[in-house]
């Protein structure tokens, strides 16, 4: 049984079961907005990385170390996070989380030292995000949906474009006008009004409180979510019946390995997310282009989150995964070649090629785990796993900074980033999910 609190736990009359389309959506567009305002905020870190490093003169390693310990305080906060999710319902927690990051930003608007960094964004913004970010949403949406999950996560992880594009060339904006103490408290005032009450007005904690069965089928749903019945194949029903929690998760070695898979996949993705406007800068690109280029990025990944969303539930989790690796490469290439051909165009096609490969990544980290591991304790594995990824984005984020503080390049760190999503999709491949459950077309 979901560890609901008792108000939560028995389905009432309400507006939202009388819609013409099926609530699971509104869930969905709800997600997407929260995610669209903290990975808004999480993504604009490349532009204030510049404006920083040119006021304060810090070290690449020392400031790119702010956004590892964001990762991290968002990666174990994320197992707290899956809990409360499992325990109290969004609408308490992703609220608190959006206060929580506004009051991160309006310290780090104040930052005159390099330890404040670490404490306001590092630690306060990364612990607002395990509340209000990834992890609690893909907890919440794969409550509302099974057949079309994959469909669904695309749409939810699409919202982080939409907060990209739209973010990260206003921040730059602002900073080039009135400074990046200013973009800051901009971010701060989103962050409040924008999650804290539509979280708390729109979001169920899952569809049979409503009345209703995940994906929209008629009838009145069960209190414990499972993936019997609905149009999934089951695979190893054995594996699939077990009731996991995050201690009989971690006895299994595909825990570990699906770990692995989430550290090495986020590596170069997030390695590029922080240091592509400082990149492009030092190749001799305006700073206003580099962030334009941040933003056609976020843009395009939208279209290509759901577009991997409807791929990883046709063609599997690990094709999929193996497709977006090959555009990842491509990308690093286009993005070498940009440094040393000064041209618009192969930035355009970096753009584009990246997008595309970063956009596998959500649906499919989603999904796998959901496949694996899917129950009532979801939420509370799926933050366990997601300590990967802050591994492997604080890895990738650090590690470019202290590559270029000892070359004075980020080429090897580029090339370091591309052998760890090749490493990413063998895990994949090892791990099988396709072995446990397996959506049908």
């Amino acid at each position: 049984m979901l560890h609901l609190s008792p108000d939560l736990t028995a389905p009432t009359p309400s507006w939202r079961a009388k819609l013409p389309f099926f609530y699971g959506w509104v869930i969905v567009a709800s997600c997407s907005a929260v995610l669209a305002i903290s990975y808004g905020v999480y993504y604009s870190f490349s532009v204030f990385l510049v404006a920083l490093l040119d006021q304060f003169g810090w070290s690449r390693a020392a400031a790119s170390g702010v956004f590892s310990l964001f990762a991290m305080s968002t990666a174990f906060g994320s197992v707290g996070g899956g809990a409360l999710m499992d325990r109290l319902g969004p609408a308490r927690v992703m609220p608190a989380g959006g206060i929580l990051l506004a009051i991160g930003l309006f310290g780090t608007s104040r930052m005159t030292q390099l330890w404040e960094f670490y404490l306001y964004f590092g630690l306060i913004c990364g612990l607002a995000l395990s509340l209000a970010g990834w992890v609690p949403c893909v907890a919440l949406v794969s409550r509302w949906f099974s057949r079309k999950q994959g469909l669904a996560m695309g749409f939810t992880g699409a919202g982080i474009g939409l907060g990209t594009v739209v973010m990260v060339p206003m921040c730059q904006y602002i900073i080039s006008t009135s400074g990046w103490q200013s973009a800051y408290l901009f971010l701060a005032a989103v962050a409040l009004v924008g999650i804290a009450p539509q979280a708390a007005l729109f979001q169920v904690a899952g569809p049979e409180l409503l009345g209703l069965k995940p994906d929209g089928a008629a009838g009145r749903g069960s209190a414990t979510p499972t993936k019997t019945g609905r149009r999934v194949q089951i695979v190893d029903p054995d594996w699939a019946s077990r009731p996991w929690t995050v201690a009989s998760a971690a006895r299994t070695s595909r825990f570990w390995m699906l770990g692995l898979f989430m550290t090495t996949l986020v590596i170069i993705n997030q390695m590029l997310w922080v240091h592509q406007v400082a990149y492009l800068v030092d190749s001799g690109y305006d700073t206003m282009a580099a962030a334009w280029v941040v933003g056609l990025a976020g843009f395009l990944s939208m279209p290509a989150k759901v577009m991997w969303g409807e791929l990883c539930d046709r063609l599997g989790r690990e094709l999929s995964l193996t497709l977006g690796t090959v555009s990842v490469l491509l990308a690093i290439a286009l993005l070498i070649l940009a440094g040393s051909v000064h041209s618009v165009l192969i930035v355009v096609l970096f753009g584009i090629a990246f997008a595309i490969g970063y956009g596998v990544a959500p649906p499919v980290n989603s999904t796998s785990s959901a496949d694996l591991f899917y129950g009532a304790n979801f939420g509370s594995i799926y933050g366990a796993l997601a300590i990967g990824i802050g591994i492997g984005t604080a890895l990738g984020a650090w590690m470019a900074g202290y590559v270029f503080d000892v070359t004075g390049s980020y080429i090897a760190a580029f090339l370091i980033g591309g052998s760890c999503s090749i490493v990413s999709s063998a895990c994949l491949w090892l791990v099988a999910p396709r072995r446990v459950r397996k959506t049908l077309a």
